[in-house]
């Protein structure tokens, strides 16, 4: 058998700074300029209205989002699945994360149009009166994607620091924090979309119970796209990416049981659009189906760039279409609006781009896995039991988590008592065992 690349060889010789260049000028006009006209004239620059209040920006912001969603899950999950194969893609599937979400950042500030008093909004009661409720779903969303964002960015630096942990002996240690952050994360990334859901209940009284769950899958199966084409450009071995599809087929058939729900219950949704997001979100990802296309790069590579055009459409008509629906308005986007998304896509490929280059000079750096010397990879039995039993525990937390939020009066009354406060709570405390396991190990590493 002949030896396996290693991951610096398998990455391309190019030094990648003429992407870093070209993203930053791309991300400077479509958000720079973009984000000064509308602090000077007001976000009437944007396509928005009174029928459709949120447009291409916060299409903006979900899709990249759920686009960095699958980074850090897959490489938590994995982990804790005893999944070898995740470590020529572990840490560039953690960056592209923290790509994403500091993408996501910059709709929300330059929405409000006046981006230096956001301070306003701040909960400063002296300063400004403002006493947010506990139970809203907008606050849980700023509280939830901040600490994900935080948590993620850690576990990238735990999982950075196998080579110091080596050396010192404490590999155990590094490993063992490293696992117990992925078993941190793992909830906090259910929970960062699950409140992105209940912000559509909170703003556009859009109250069906199966949001939540549909936002994560759907944030999934797009974050799962993009790990597809990570593992194509790092080129990866063909068991990676059959691994990859055969899990992109699991979530594009849940997908498409959610799609089934929604035309069920609003029969008015079903249009051109719908059946086009259905074709690239659940019908292309059926040619995995074929062994044969789970290892065919260009099959792949198709059926991903498929995929993240589908969930664009998919947020698009979420977001836009379904308050048309609602309202009977129109929305039509702006140039404003077209550079948004075009620099949006300039400032992640920068991101990412520069990101790649320290990620290849470290390549070498061991990747966490449980008991490597030992412990053989778990059997699939195991792994689909231990999957299903996930899946209960994280049904359970939705119903907890989400089904107390302040909608507007949607279940006929407002939570009250104690438990509209279990959010945040759930929220700092997953961000406080996050911390501690980071201090911890720091402490060891570098007494």
């Amino acid at each position: 058998m002949s030896p396996t690349p290693s991951p610096a060889a398998a990455c391309p010789a190019s030094s990648g700074w003429w992407v870093v260049i070209l993203g930053g000028l791309v991300a400077a006009w479509g958000l720079g300029l973009s984000a000064l006209r509308i602090a000077t004239e007001g976000p009437g620059v944007l396509g928005v209205n009174n029928d459709v209040p949120w447009g291409w920006d916060i299409v903006l912001f979900v899709y990249w989002i759920g686009l960095g969603h699958a980074g850090t899950l897959i490489s938590a999950v994995l982990l804790l699945t005893r999944q070898r194969w995740r470590e020529p893609i572990a840490h560039y599937a953690e960056w592209m994360t923290l790509c994403a979400v500091g993408t996501a950042a910059v709709f929300p500030l330059v929405h409000v149009g006046r981006a230096w008093m956001i301070w306003q909004v701040t909960p400063l009661p002296v300063a400004s009166g403002v006493w947010p409720h506990p139970g809203s779903a907008l606050m849980w969303d700023a509280a939830a994607i901040s600490a994900y964002a935080l948590l993620s960015l850690l576990f990238l630096h735990m999982g950075m620091q196998g080579a110091r942990a080596r050396s010192a002996g404490l590999r155990p240690l590094w490993e063992r924090s490293c696992v117990l952050m992925a078993g941190v994360l793992t909830p906090t990334v259910v929970l960062v979309h699950s409140v992105v859901a209940c912000d559509f209940a909170t703003t556009l009284r859009w109250h069906w119970p199966l949001m939540p769950p549909f936002f994560v899958c759907g944030a999934l199966l797009s974050g799962m796209a993009a790990i597809i084409l990570i593992a194509l450009w790092r080129r990866c071995e063909a068991r990676v990416h059959d691994c990859l599809a055969r899990l992109t087929l699991a979530l594009a058939l849940i997908i498409g049981i959610f799609y089934a729900l929604e035309l069920q219950d609003s029969p008015a949704m079903w249009s051109g659009e719908y059946a086009l997001m259905l074709g690239l979100n659940v019908g292309l990802p059926c040619l995995f189906l074929i062994p044969a296309a789970r290892t065919c790069k260009p099959l792949l590579a198709l059926v991903a760039v498929g995929i993240l055009a589908g969930m664009w459409v998919e947020r698009s008509l979420i977001i836009i279409s379904r308050s048309i629906v609602e309202t009977g308005g129109a929305y039509a986007p702006t140039g404003v609006d077209t550079a948004m998304l075009v620099g949006s896509v300039g400032l992640f490929f920068a991101l990412f781009a520069a990101g790649a280059l320290y990620l290849r000079r470290h390549s070498a750096a061991p990747a966490p896995r449980l008991n490597p010397d030992t412990a053989p990879p778990a059997a699939p039995g195991r792994a689909a039991l231990a999957g299903a039993a996930g899946g209960l525990l994280l049904a359970l937390a939705w119903l907890l988590l989400t089904g107390g939020a302040d909608t507007a009066g949607a279940a006929g009354h407002r939570p009250e008592g104690l438990f509209i406060a279990f959010p945040i709570i759930t929220v700092a405390g997953l961000l406080g065992a996050g911390l501690a396991l980071f201090f911890h190990l720091r402490h060891r590493l570098h007494p």
